[in-house]
């Protein structure tokens, strides 16, 4: 056999040599787990669980731990399944003596792999950005199959999501001049909540890149970002982001439904200058309201604060009660580029340098155009 996974079992009185010094002694091994079953009714035995990554000649392996090559054999099913096997824990094996995870010997985190593999439709505590993670870190062979089931349980979840239109969402205002930290800001407070998200990557599709996380940042939005051609979107935006009602969000290649507990908006614009142009349409301020409403925490950020207001926003746009200041810690923090490439040596193999450079007399420092 030339496989990329190795289960073998073989007697206790069978086995001469230390199986973690083999383990330990060839790198072609990746990971490695392995358990004494001396509590059944059988002889006292070891599993051991071998993975390469590459595929290895079952007959190097043999040799390796000194037994006959009829003690190795494939894995059946996946990977999981064979970690569970190791304790009884897997449904085949549930009338068998129970072993403690504390017993398997190994190079990883057996008890952690075996909780990962357990998130894949538990859309409750983990996102599908989560569970997607933890699919593509799967040996190749049960990547696929596990990506086809994963897919599956999230469209029903969606749709079930659809018909549950319920829920509990916290709406985020942030507002600033470009540079101060809004974005910054945002991110650091959702990792602060143990939240994952989406940062929107297109201002005519906020959502394209949205899947399934906890929470969203709407970067550098504006008022006119859901236009289209039926008008300026008012109605959409409010649908998505209603605290109570879920709907379904238009994204370009197919609909989705966000069900995640915090929506953070990011602007350049105050709430109150949103929707300006088209007031009088909406009869003053009465249905704009259902705009304000929606806004739970106002944020203000300047170069020097941060001003949170957590009263919600009135009738006319502006946040209420007096703000909590911080201070902007971005004030004293110097940002540098890390150019991990050296360009000059790239050009330096592409183009002749050239002996002139430009005079600072023909520079013109008050000259606002492009110098070309």
């Amino acid at each position: 056999m030339h496989l990329r996974q190795y289960e073998i079992v073989t007697d206790k009185d069978k086995l001469n040599i230390d199986i973690r010094y083999i383990c330990e002694k060839y790198s072609t091994i990746k990971q490695w787990a392995y358990i004494l079953h001396d509590k059944d009714d059988t002889r006292p035995h070891y599993h051991i669980y071998l993975n390469f990554g590459v595929g290895v000649d079952s007959k190097i392996v043999a040799q390796w731990f000194q037994i006959g090559e009829n003690f190795i054999s494939k894995v059946k099913g996946r990977k999981v399944d064979i970690l569970l096997y190791l304790t009884h824990e897997n449904e085949s094996q549930k009338y068998k003596h129970i072993y403690d995870r504390s017993e398997i010997v190994s190079n990883f985190n057996v008890s952690l792999e075996i909780e990962q593999s357990k998130m894949i439709g538990d859309f409750v505590h983990y996102s599908y950005a989560q569970q997607l993670t933890f699919v593509n870190s799967l040996p190749l062979s049960e990547k696929v199959v596990a990506y086809n089931k994963l897919k599956k349980l999230w469209e029903i979840e969606c749709q079930s999501k659809v018909l549950n239109t319920s829920r509990n969402l916290q709406v985020v205002f942030i507002c600033g001049k470009g540079g101060c930290g809004k974005t910054y800001y945002a991110k650091k407070m959702l990792d602060s909540m143990g939240l994952d998200y989406c940062i929107s990557s297109s201002s005519n599709d906020p959502f394209q890149d949205y899947l399934g996380q906890k929470a969203i940042i709407l970067d550098d939005l504006r008022d006119n970002t859901f236009s289209d051609s039926r008008g300026d979107g008012f109605e959409d935006f409010l649908k998505i982001i209603d605290n109570h009602t879920s709907s379904s969000v238009k994204s370009r290649f197919s609909n989705k439904v966000f069900n995640g507990e915090v929506i953070v908006i990011t602007t350049t614009v105050p709430l109150s200058y949103w929707f300006s142009s088209r007031r009088s349409e909406y009869n003053g301020y009465d249905n704009l309201y259902q705009l304000y409403r929606r806004i739970g925490t106002y944020i203000v950020i300047t170069s020097n604060e941060v001003k949170l207001y957590s009263k919600g926003v009135d009738s006319k746009g502006f946040p209420k009660g007096e703000p909590v200041v911080y201070e902007n810690e971005l004030k004293s923090i110097v940002f540098e580029q890390d150019n991990k490439i050296n360009f000059n040596n790239v050009f330096d193999k592409i183009c002749l340098k050239s002996n002139t450079l430009p005079l600072l007399a023909e520079i013109d420092i008050n000259d606002n155009l492009l110098p070309f």
